[in-house]
């Protein structure tokens, strides 16, 4: 009913001129400059009924629609909600008939390329995934537009409250993630941590390694609930998230969150499609039963969080993400973190190392910083990301009797562009990790039995390419990765790899 208002304001203008200009020209001629403001009036009105006209005939078809709906569905870009006009919604409409001719298009251009709403989402760009999860600059922001599967484990909860306004207060949505990966590999056998045989130096095989059904409610204007089932082609099945946020952003930048998540320390860049980086591989926490307390506004997201590794120690991890942008072509971000027991975090890697020596009680805390530029040039968009992680408790990591930190470090650079009309990214990584031959860590396999390496990963280098087939919720993403281990030993790794949003 507004935009019917400002029409009929704006056409009452448009004949109190036409009549005044009708009378001014009688009696001595109007000037170009008065002319060419009319004859702009009314193509803006023009323009103007078009855009009335999609509204109308898109929010009939809203009201049609069943009320059973994804997360994808709500939130998404190509949503009904943005009315497919570029971004532009209802209120853009109205408010930007400017007398300049700007197109309406346009309205939020001057923004910058990631952003929505003078916040960072990389919902309309093409998107970079790690087993799913977007990565490079979308993982410092929890503003993103996107398919619930593709949220960043680390800032999973911010993105959910971020978008708590798109749902009714009482309603329950559901999202899903499918990812499968087809891989050959060739290099030396593989040594397998707790007594497993040697992997084999070569073979190939299809792997079904992701299957996740999401459940989504909100109970009233102030708690949300989400958890999720997950398995794999072992067809077990397990609990991944499942927790509760209590607090929404209308009413403060404050929330709480209970239950069992990924703590939010960092975004651990540096991977492929399917590889993770190599920070990630074994010194990144996992999901864990605990208590936060956050904030969150446009561009910064912080948390302080305590939770428990066994009965005896109660453990605490703090994590600082900001991203930004900086121009109308250049973007940002960066975190850090801590985790003060990171073998009591969810960690294998560090966890099973300390159990080998003897030290299970042992702590060992962590340090993680992460940092991206994004910048827009050559019809894409380039994104440079570096990472550095260590311990901050020295340990005889070398098995010699000395006492050393261990950490690694990883650069990775992307490149993402809409090519013949899909949109597409190239991707390259190396990282490299320090005093860590004794500590095992997963490999690019994909099989769900293959375990850890009883040596740990010295040197890893990915190229890959990801691009959208069918629409958005479908990407294929080929990959090549290297591993070379402390001991010698390395894998040459081929991947295909299908993740489908839902």
């Amino acid at each position: 009913m507004k935009l019917f208002s400002k029409l009929i304001l704006i056409l009452f203008l448009f004949i109190t001129i036409k009549v005044y200009a009708g009378e001014s020209t009688e009696q001595s001629g109007l000037s170009k400059q008065e002319m060419q403001i009319i004859s702009d009036l009314q193509q803006q009105i023009s323009v103007l009924k078009q855009e009335i006209g999609k509204v109308q005939s898109q929010n009939e078809e809203a009201n049609n629609k069943s009320q059973f709906s994804t997360y994808r569905q709500k939130i998404s870009n190509d949503s009904f909600n943005q009315l497919e006009l570029g971004g532009v919604t209802p209120q853009d409409i109205a408010s930007n008939i400017a007398s300049d001719g700007q197109s309406l298009g346009d309205s939020t251009g001057s923004q910058g390329v990631f952003v929505s709403n003078g916040r960072i989402d990389v919902g309309g760009t093409p998107a970079i995934t790690t087993q799913g999860q977007i990565t490079y600059l979308g993982s410092y922001s929890g503003n993103n537009s996107i398919p619930i599967g593709m949220i960043s484990s680390n800032l999973f909860a911010s993105t959910i409250l971020g978008q708590r306004d798109t749902f009714d207060d009482y309603s329950v949505f559901f999202g899903g993630y499918i990812e499968a990966d087809a891989q050959t590999w060739f290099g030396s056998q593989i040594s397998r941590a707790g007594g497993a045989p040697n992997f084999p130096a070569n073979g190939q095989n299809i792997y079904l390694t992701n299957s996740k059904l999401y459940f989504l409610s909100n109970l009233g204007h102030y708690v949300t609930a989400q958890f999720d089932f997950d398995t794999d082609e072992t067809g077990g099945f397990g609990l991944g998230n499942a927790f509760v946020i209590f607090g929404n952003l209308d009413a403060s930048p404050f929330f709480v969150t209970a239950g069992r998540n990924k703590l939010s320390v960092g975004s651990y860049g540096g991977g492929g499609p399917w590889t993770s980086g190599i920070i990630d591989e074994f010194l990144s926490p996992d999901k864990v039963t605990n208590v936060s307390l956050n904030y969150k506004n446009d561009i910064i997201n912080t948390n302080i969080t305590v939770f428990g590794s066994d009965d005896k120690r109660a453990n605490f991890s703090a994590g600082f993400f900001y991203t930004d942008s900086w121009t109308e072509d250049l973007s940002v971000g960066f975190n850090a973190g801590y985790v003060f027991n990171i073998a009591g975090a969810g960690n294998g890697s560090i966890s099973q190392f300390l159990d080998n020596i003897g030290e299970s009680e042992k702590n060992i805390g962590v340090l993680n910083f992460d940092g991206t530029m994004a910048y827009s040039m050559l019809g894409g968009i380039w994104q440079l990301q570096g990472g550095w992680s260590a311990t901050t408790n020295k340990q005889d990591f070398h098995q010699n009797g000395s006492s050393v930190n261990t950490g690694a470090w990883y650069l990775g650079v992307a490149y993402a562009l809409t090519l013949g009309g899909r949109d597409t990214n190239f991707n390259i990584t190396y990282g490299q990790s320090y005093n860590a031959e004794n500590i095992p860590m997963p490999t690019s396999n994909a099989s769900p039995t293959f375990g850890l390496t009883s040596s740990g990963i010295k040197n890893q280098m990915i190229a890959s390419a990801q691009r959208a087939y069918f629409d958005n919720n479908v990407l294929f993403g080929p990959e090549y990765s290297y591993q070379r281990l402390y001991n010698g030993e390395h894998m040459n790794t081929l991947t295909l790899d299908l993740s489908v949003y839902i």
